[in-house]
């Protein structure tokens, strides 16, 4: 049996902690419209149900199936975070992942990290303020008493998590 890295073990459990529902989020507005002050400003940062989207877009494209979205009991965060495991037959093979990158590459999500370390995976990438993490291979989960194969998938609104986070504190 594997043992994952602590640093691995960590950013699965933060993806199993976070919660990751609530579909209902606030449409973006739609740049290009209304005064020049209005176009100039960025694009409105991506809602929960379109990272979620381009998520599962990304797992097709990799024909990674049978993704299992995580509702978490941590409900201030509910609007902030998308997590899923897909479990997959064997380790999942980095080309697979490659695609599966491309395709959110595609979608305006921009790869900051792809490594394999003892046949561990981890892919990252970035769409602001969105943070997306893939985490692939064999190795024990924090809630699970056996082996688990296939992806950990942690998505986290940066800017969401951070007014949450301030809102909490004393």
């Amino acid at each position: 049996m594997r043992v994952l890295p602590k640093g691995v073990v960590a950013a699965m459990a933060a993806a199993m902690l976070l919660p990751g529902c609530a579909d209902e989020a606030a449409v973006p507005e739609s740049p290009g419209t209304g005064t020049k002050a209005s176009r100039d400003e960025p694009r409105a940062a991506i809602s929960i149900a379109e990272a979620r989207a381009d998520i599962r877009a990304g797992l097709a494209a990799g024909e990674f199936e049978g993704a299992r979205f995580s509702e978490m009991d941590n409900r201030e965060f509910s609007a902030c975070a998308v997590t899923a495991v897909v479990s997959t037959a064997a380790e999942p093979d980095p080309r697979d992942t490659e695609r599966m990158a491309d395709e959110l590459k595609q979608r305006g999500w921009l790869r900051t990290k792809f490594s394999t370390n003892n046949g561990i995976q981890v892919l990252s990438l970035r769409k602001a303020p969105w943070t997306l993490d893939f985490i692939g291979g064999t190795g024990v989960l924090p809630e699970q008493a056996q082996d688990f194969t296939g992806l950990s998938v942690n998505a986290v609104d940066r800017d969401c998590a951070n007014r949450v986070a301030a809102s909490l504190s004393p």
